[in-house]
């Protein structure tokens, strides 16, 4: 029998593996939860986060975790200190038990230099990363999470004005995305000298829900292609996630370059299937909102569903279409499992 570990890494390499990988997005929201930890504790202390995904990586039938939106001390430390400003331009919303969001930004250009010297939040995945233990990184897939170029700008100039700006000032886009895609770039070798196996692209901002194919085709899809071929080049294994319908971006995503892609749950998993395979793994695309209380039978009919749709398909993986709730059941996880055929 493969190791939970290396049946991820065997599927997105679009390999047989012993089982179907069982692998629903568990992050701090979730581990959180089920360690009993206020969420805001957790999102400021790497080293605690690093032991609740573990414990969630140990004691749940899952193949993995996904290391997600954290600071390290010093960001906190700073943040305590300044009503959570973060790299002297985001406004943080951080609560006890919710995920932290950005409120506002300070930065009211493109041209604005903050732009290319914020980290975001690197530092504490990062972080996160180095204080889980060496077995658990042997044995389960740890999902590490860096944020796309497309994304990360989106997030330090406000997302209303980074989308206005697609339309009017395409030529100063294109600039700044240059310029802060080798901070990206950056972050990623950073992710694999720490010995990150697996590293998850967040694009969500690239959704089809906010742009259209032309616009992910021109601005997001070449950097996606470049990180995903600097994670190759240093040894790494990539899966791509954008939120929500991303149908008409689907024949694009098939030339990102990624090992995998999580699979939202508004797209059909026969059309990704189509469309993605064989040069991308599909991962997911079961609803999240099923693993929450009274969902049961439905989540067990999804699941089965996805199975037969997948029909031992080389190159799939079972998983929620997008981040498991907080307020999850315990059953869910079981579920979803039995169906994937855990020992």
């Amino acid at each position: 029998m493969q190791s939970k570990a290396k049946i991820i890494e065997s599927a997105l390499l679009k390999q047989k593996t012993s089982r179907l990988p069982c692998f629903p997005l568990i992050d701090i929201a979730f581990a959180s939860s089920y360690s009993d930890r206020p969420m805001r504790e957790v999102q400021l202390d790497p080293h605690l986060h690093a032991s609740v995904l573990s414990k969630c990586a140990e004691e749940l039938p899952v193949d993995g975790v996904y290391i997600n939106l954290c600071l390290d001390t010093g960001q906190g430390d700073r943040i305590s200190d300044s009503e959570n400003i973060l790299d002297e331009s985001l406004n943080l919303v951080i609560p006890e038990n919710d995920v932290l969001s950005i409120s506002s930004t300070s930065i009211k250009s493109l041209n604005d230099e903050r732009i290319v010297k914020a980290e975001l939040f690197h530092p504490g995945i990062l972080a996160t990363f180095k204080n889980i233990d060496d077995n658990i990184k042997e044995n389960y897939a740890v999902a590490v999470g860096v944020t796309g170029t497309f994304s990360q700008i989106a997030f330090l100039v406000g997302i209303s004005e980074f989308m206005m700006a697609l339309l009017d000032q395409p030529d100063i886009v294109h600039q700044v995305l240059k310029r802060r895609h080798q901070i990206v770039i950056r972050q990623v070798q950073e992710l694999c000298a720490a010995g990150a196996r697996f590293i998850w692209i967040g694009e969500g901002l690239g959704s089809g829900s906010l742009i259209s194919p032309d616009q992910y085709r021109e601005f997001v899809l070449p950097y996606e292609i470049e990180i995903a071929e600097e994670i190759r080049k240093n040894g790494a294994l990539s899966l791509l996630h954008i939120c929500g319908n991303v149908i008409n971006a689907l024949p694009d995503i098939a030339k990102c370059s990624a090992d995998g892609f999580d699979l939202d749950y508004p797209v059909a998993l026969a059309d990704a299937f189509e469309m993605l395979l064989p040069d991308v793994t599909v991962k997911g695309n079961i609803n999240p909102r099923l693993f929450m209380k009274g969902f049961s039978e439905q989540l067990k009919q999804s699941c089965l569903q996805a199975k037969d749709i997948a029909a031992d398909r080389i190159g799939y993986i079972m998983s929620t279409g997008c981040l498991v709730p907080r307020d999850s059941e315990m059953e869910s996880f079981h579920i979803m499992a039995d169906v994937c055929r855990y020992d």
